[in-house]
């Protein structure tokens, strides 16, 4: 099929010069398949968002992948390409912005989902999880509903006999609607935490998310992930409130968003006033964020407007008045 790639935008203009980086997938020297491979990433599917380029694209990329074409040093992140892809059309969907693109992308990734399956069941043990993550977000998608359980089914022999963390493979099934609760005793404590994050309607799940937040995430799992959850089961902030002051102390300035920030954001629903005093949990929070060193540059805009928002000046010897 022929595209007229004239008619057709990446996030910088017309898509005139992604042919030639297609090209460069296949034959290009070292630094040309680099230069493609980031076309891909910052124009073609820009900072997760799609455009009319996008689809042809993937296309392209899942002929290069499917018939063997693609140089090796580049398969593995046209692979990623194609999860990426998905995962936008799983996280823009329904946005009216993106209605135009994303039929069509969806159209163009579910059909990469048997190439990307074949270079899974082929692929060294130590890559498979690799493949297997980009799967799951293909399968995400709604027009693969219908490969999830038999893509769970890989995985769950992955998770028995495969390499890698066990929490990982557990993430994917998870993600898969695969129902975990069986794994909420199991002895690794971030599989145990996985399983939770799925259910955490669960008062087991409840039990084990609100004890984790109190210590640094086990590994393979992010403190982004866990503290959101925390907040959605507890009942109000005096709840967490212990274990909110010990990731206040330790949370790098990144954590204003899923962070310290939003554990802010919860103390704070209703933000600090004349006539709202602080309550003890609001000051012990407040003494944790004081501590933290990396929290008080005055040009940090993300820190200072988490304060604002909290009706906190973001001032580290105000704050620490206050808190007293």
């Amino acid at each position: 099929m022929t595209v007229d790639w004239w008619q057709l935008r990446h996030a910088y203009g017309r898509a005139t010069d992604t042919p030639e980086h297609l090209r460069a997938l296949e034959c290009g020297d070292a630094q040309a398949r680099e230069t493609a491979l980031d076309h891909l990433q910052v124009a073609v599917l820009h900072q997760g968002f799609p455009e009319t380029a996008t689809a042809p694209a993937v296309r392209a990329v899942t002929a290069l992948l499917g018939e063997g074409r693609a140089h090796p040093d580049t398969v593995d992140a046209l692979v990623e390409f194609l999860g990426d892809a998905a995962s936008s059309v799983t996280f823009l969907a329904g946005n009216p912005h993106f209605a135009e693109e994303l039929p069509d992308v969806a159209n163009a990734v579910a059909a990469a989902y048997p190439v990307v399956l074949a270079l899974l069941q082929t692929a060294a043990s130590g890559r498979a999880l690799f493949y297997a993550e980009q799967l799951t977000a293909i399968a995400q998608m709604a027009p693969l509903v219908n490969q999830r359980e038999d893509l769970a089914a890989i995985i769950r022999d992955q998770l028995q006999r495969g390499p890698g963390p066990r929490a990982l493979w557990v993430r994917c099934l998870g993600q898969l609607g695969v129902d975990l609760r069986d794994l909420l005793s199991d002895p690794d404590p971030a599989v145990r935490l996985r399983a939770a994050l799925v259910h955490d309607d669960d008062p087991r799940s409840q039990q084990l998310i609100l004890a984790a937040l109190a210590e640094p995430p086990p590994p393979s799992l992010h403190q982004f992930e866990l503290v959101p959850a925390a907040i959605r089961v507890a009942p109000d902030f005096d709840t967490i409130a212990t274990a909110a002051c010990e990731v206040a102390r330790r949370d790098g300035w990144t954590g204003f968003d899923d962070g310290w920030g939003a554990l802010v954001r919860f103390a704070f629903a209703e933000p600090h006033g004349p006539r709202r005093p602080l309550t003890d949990s609001q000051r012990a929070l407040l003494r944790a964020l004081v501590i933290n060193d990396q929290l008080w540059d005055p040009k940090n805009g993300n820190c200072g407007l988490v304060f604002k928002e909290a009706g906190l000046p973001h001032d580290r010897d105000a704050c620490r008045q206050l808190a007293q």
